[in-house]
């Protein structure tokens, strides 16, 4: 189905479940959208203001020239989604699933992605913002030009193949260096003494 000019406001569609949906030209305001199911979705020149998709599943959808703002988006599953010139902003991602999406010109501005999965996605010169990365797993993730400055990176899972070519601020190296294993300290400082290497230990 096609839906082409749509206004809607503070309306409930939770839990409805179709395929291949088309919104082009959309504006949806407060819209209730949780537990969808919505395999293949597409959202061209959309917008999508204080509503709730938490808990919904959209599989391989297609997002261009998509703004997201204010939106609930707790445990959303977006496995292999697309996203090309969207700007998510302030929107509360706890725990969503961006697992092997390709992003392309994406944005995301003071969005709380704790625990977000971003497995195996494409990030290249993705921004984040003033956000919240913490514990997110950013594991077989494309990093290249991705911007990280400015936003909470505790516990982040990474390894450093994936590290490769992003962009980070010198606190963030701080903590990027401690989940790698590595001791980072200022040149003054002394390191622990290592263990006696004489047989019977000290004389």
């Amino acid at each position: 189905m096609e839906y082409s000019s749509l206004a809607l406001t503070g309306v409930d569609l939770s839990c409805q479940v179709a395929a291949a949906l088309l919104f082009e030209k959309a504006s949806l305001r407060r819209v209730n959208l949780s537990q969808t199911r919505l395999p293949g979705l597409r959202a061209v020149d959309a917008r999508f203001d204080a509503c709730d998709v938490s808990g919904a599943d959209w599989d391989k959808a297609r997002f261009r020239r998509v703004v997201w703002a204010e939106c609930r988006l707790w445990g959303t599953a977006l496995l292999q989604a697309s996203f090309d010139d969207v700007l998510f902003e302030d929107c509360k991602a706890e725990k969503s699933v961006f697992a092997s999406g390709a992003f392309r010109s994406v944005r995301f501005t003071k969005c709380d992605l704790r625990e977000a999965s971003f497995q195996e996605a494409d990030l290249t010169d993705v921004e984040f913002h003033e956000c919240d990365l913490s514990r997110a797993d950013l594991r077989g993730a494309r990093l290249k030009c991705a911007d990280l400055r400015g936003s909470v990176i505790d516990d982040v899972q990474v390894g450093v193949k994936e590290l490769q070519g992003v962009v980070i601020e010198p606190a963030q190296a701080v903590v990027l260096a401690g989940l790698l294993g590595l001791i980072v300290k200022e040149s003054d400082e002394s390191l622990p003494e290592a263990p006696s290497t004489r047989l019977g230990g000290a004389a």
